[in-house]
């Protein structure tokens, strides 16, 4: 009788528990005119809250929709979520069954799907699972009062593991065999079948995450590899270690034992290290990216801080004046352009809930004053600094905040970024589109005619490309440094498609191999390719169309009608200029990353690459170096003289 009495107070408890959690929330329609603002205020809320109950709120509110309002802060689960996945409901999938196979409790995917508390699970929905971040387990037995007067003792499993070795897992807790799969990325039958007679899934188990007869030993290994020491940076995890060095978790424990205590800043570990030629710094390994939709993972609402470092130069000078040197003046006109950008990305945010402050400096063109202006201001309580535009200056600034670790954003000059871990360089170096390119065309010109023109005078753009296609056609300048019109035509090919490379970047060479290609174009196949858009040589857009011209940029070309320009032509009454789509996309990207991580550095070895309006970021630190921006885009003149994004699946993207 007294079990029976304790069952039924227990089934009460947890019936009590369970309608306590389904009744933590009031339900709001919202009506025209209300804002985030009003709400959070009628309900004595945050908007953090808000947006994690209702994620569509990250949108915009909307006449008429049923929003959850929490009735008090308790309502929202605190358990640290590190991500979520996407999964696509099958048949007779339930709950229960999700919960098992993710490890995770349905109370926890409900969280995740607001809608769940209300509607039935159904075949074909997406929902989000939550991903949790580990926490170390006790090694002391946990004492656990269940019934007054009756003390059980939960026993914790041996700290002492086996060893995991190179091809190997161990399975954490609540872990299934989906999971285990994912996190490896491999599949539950080939988990299965490298573990015979594998049933079901329990926390230390060793598992096989590798076909046992594939596994390379490890002086196979070293002789591949050669390593580095590397010091762990604060606030990286074993996913950032993963990202930056294009290794599993278990290959980093095999050559790094101490990791398996977790990852520890200050800790010197052996990475892998190799060389693109023997002239250059050797590049950490980097694993494909992939997009990362960081609007969708927002979880640090704090406010943010960003000093903007800009050459306005407009200290001392009249409105009359000021309008006079805006005209003369290019550097005035993109630091205009760029900061009326960044002023739509912080409304945008805000719109999103995520509180920026501009504190704007004008640093004239001058290395002096971008220093004195350091020198007479607190810059430690800032997130970040965007600026200043010019490449010395922004060295100069990143190297006086390095000590305070305050991140620097170069948004639009290459600028060596060797010395100084906190600057992040958000243009594209010139050598990552090159390289870009001929990864592009590697694969492009398979079974192709290639012809390369090339200048006597500079041969170190032929010298790149040469060596990629040994059977290519090389067209050599004569003794007067020309190429004749017949030499251009007698080198295509009709019965196979022509590629031709411009090794050159003589305007002359440039429109003489437009024009004598072009005129070919109707009876012969032809694509050129080159470093550059040729804006500034007036080349007819007709002959690039006709030979259907590609090229690396860093940003893309698109529609006016986008989101962006429509909100900047309501607030300016003109269309947003590069510069000022630049200045909202660096600023946009910057913002999110603050928000989806605890700073800008844990964001940009976690988040993989982003795309905003016209430009990509994929920020790769380098050793011993700072963050360079390595996302771009190659792009293709189209019949109708449109520039369209080439699609680079299968080329190295």
């Amino acid at each position: 009788m007294r079990f029976i009495t304790v069952i039924l107070l227990v089934c009460f408890a947890f019936a009590k528990a369970n309608s306590s959690t389904l009744q933590s929330y009031n339900r709001h329609v919202v009506e025209q005119g209300d804002t985030m603002y009003m709400l959070t205020n009628k309900y004595n809320v945050t908007a953090a809250q808000l947006i994690e109950l209702n994620p569509d709120l990250k949108m915009g509110l909307k006449s008429g929709a049923t929003i959850l309002i929490p009735k008090s802060v308790s309502a929202i689960t605190n358990r640290p979520i590190e991500s979520y996945e996407t999964h696509k409901v099958k048949c007779k999938e339930t709950l229960y069954s999700l919960s098992k196979e993710y490890g995770v409790t349905e109370l926890d995917i409900k969280e995740a799907n607001k809608e769940l508390y209300s509607n039935p699970l159904r075949k074909g929905d997406r929902i989000q699972i939550p991903v949790f971040a580990e926490v170390a387990q006790p090694k002391e037995p946990i004492v656990i009062d269940i019934i007054p007067g009756v003390t059980d003792i939960v026993k914790v499993a041996d700290t002492k593991a086996e060893t995991v070795k190179p091809g190997q897992y161990k399975v954490k807790k609540s872990e299934g065999k989906y999971r285990v799969a994912t996190n490896n990325n491999i599949t539950i039958a080939q988990l299965e079948a490298w573990n015979p007679d594998l049933g079901e899934l329990d926390e230390g188990m060793i598992v096989n995450v590798v076909d046992p007869k594939n596994i390379p030993s490890t002086s196979s290994d070293s002789k591949k590899l050669r390593y580095i020491d590397y010091e762990v940076e604060p606030k990286m995890t074993m996913y950032s270690l993963e990202k930056m060095s294009g290794l599993s978790a278990d290959s980093l424990i095999a050559i790094n034992p101490a990791l398996k205590d977790g990852v520890k800043k200050g800790m010197t570990i052996k990475l892998p290290y190799r060389a693109v030629n023997e002239k250059e710094t050797p590049e950490l390994w980097n694993s494909t990216a992939k997009y990362a939709r960081l609007v969708d993972s927002i979880r640090n609402y704090e406010n943010q801080r960003i000093a903007v470092m800009l050459p306005f130069s407009i200290n001392g000078l009249s409105s009359d004046e000021y309008g006079k040197q805006l005209k003369e003046s290019n550097t005035m006109r993109i630091a205009t352009d760029f900061y009326s950008g960044m002023m739509i990305a912080r409304d945008s945010a805000r719109a999103l809930g995520i509180n920026v402050q501009f504190d704007v400096f004008d640093t004239g063109r001058n290395e002096s004053t971008s220093l004195k202006i350091l020198r007479d201001n607190n810059f430690k309580n800032y997130n970040s600094v965007i600026g200043p535009l010019l490449a010395k200056n922004v060295v100069a600034v990143a190297k006086e905040l390095e000590r305070d670790k305050i991140p620097v954003i170069s948004p639009l000059t290459n600028t060596d970024v060797q010395l100084y871990k906190n600057l992040f360089q958000a243009r594209p170096d010139e050598q990552f589109l090159m390289n870009r390119l001929k990864n592009y065309l590697v694969n492009f010109s398979r079974g192709k005619n290639v012809i390369i023109v090339t200048d006597n005078k500079n041969p170190q753009y032929k010298d790149e490309f040469a060596p990629l296609f040994p059977a290519a056609k090389i067209l050599y300048p004569d003794k007067n440094n020309y190429i004749s019109s017949y030499k251009y035509t007698s080198a295509l090919s009709k019965e196979m498609e022509n590629v031709v490379i411009l090794a050159v970047d003589h305007v002359g060479f440039i429109t003489d191999a437009v024009s004598n290609y072009a005129a070919k174009a109707r009876t012969h196949d032809i694509t050129m390719v080159g470093m550059d858009d040729y804006d500034n040589m007036n080349i007819n857009n007709m002959g690039l169309a006709a030979v259907n011209y590609t090229y690396p940029k860093m940003n893309r070309h698109t529609s006016s009608e986008n989101v962006f320009a429509n909100h900047y032509f309501k607030k300016h009454g003109i269309t947003p200029s590069d510069f000022a789509t630049r200045g909202f996309d660096v600023t946009m990207d910057v913002i999110l990353r603050q928000a989806s991580a605890d700073d800008l550095y844990e964001s940009a070895l976690r988040n993989g690459k982003t795309v905003m309006v016209e430009n990509s970021f994929e920020y790769n630190k380098r050793f011993t170096k700072g963050f360079y921006n390595e996302a771009c885009y190659i792009l293709r003149y189209q019949p109708d003289l449109t520039i369209e994004e080439v699609e680079l699946s299968g080329y190295g993207e």
